[in-house]
This record gives structure tokens, C-alpha cells and sequence, in this order.
């Protein structure tokens, strides 16, 4: 299910203690750019097995460079029976407003 970049962020103020944002890029993206407090699950490496681990009660709210491996994660996940949404690419969510750091 797609969201914007902005309701991504409303839905994660308004529910921090619930909601997670993964971010399903590659870890050497993610050293370089990433959004505050995320974790970092690569969709191309042991995607399925690491999702595998994670809580079920919570909601996830996916990303990546572009928006094209967050929308096939978070249909993995739906099908899993995860809460899911794709919010995009990285560049969006900044747009947004969420912290980020570099390096």
C-alpha cells in the first residue's frame, strides 16, 4: 500500500512507540544517506529471512532510493501479514521533513 512521504510522517508522530521505518536499501546507501532512528533491512540480501524476526504488532513503514524496492518489500510483507506501507524514495521523506544524517 503506497503513502505519501507526508502521511508517512504524521503516521509516525503520531505513533512512535508503534511504528518503524525500514529502510530496504543496500547497506552501503544507507551509511551514505539515511533517515533518523531507521533500520536497515537489504531488500537483495536475506530480505525475507530478516523479516522473519521482526514484531508483527507493529507498523512499518518502508522506503528506499527510489520507491521501486519499497513497493515489492512492503507487498512481501503484506502478504506476510505485516502492516505495511511504502512511503518511496529517501528524497521524499526529507521533502517531508524527517531528520537524516550523512556518513
Amino acid at each position: 500500500m503506497r503513502i505519501t512521504a507526508s502521511e508517512a510522517r504524521e503516521k509516525q508522530q503520531s505513533q512512535r512507540d508503534k511504528v518503524v521505518l525500514l529502510d530496504v536499501r543496500t547497506p552501503a546507501e544507507h551509511r551514505q544517506l539515511r533517515i533518523k532512528g531507521s533500520q536497515n533491512v537489504d531488500f537483495y540480501n536475506g530480505f525475507d529471512r530478516h523479516i522473519e524476526k521482526l514484531d508483527k504488532g507493529k507498523t512499518y513503514i518502508l522506503f528506499c532510493a527510489s520507491g521501486g524496492r519499497s513497493q515489492a518489500a512492503t507487498g512481501l510483507m503484506r502478504q506476510k501479514g505485516f502492516d505495511a506501507y511504502n512511503a518511496g524514495g529517501i528524497g521524499e521523506l526529507i521533502q517531508a521533513g524527517f531528520e537524516y544524517e550523512r556518513g
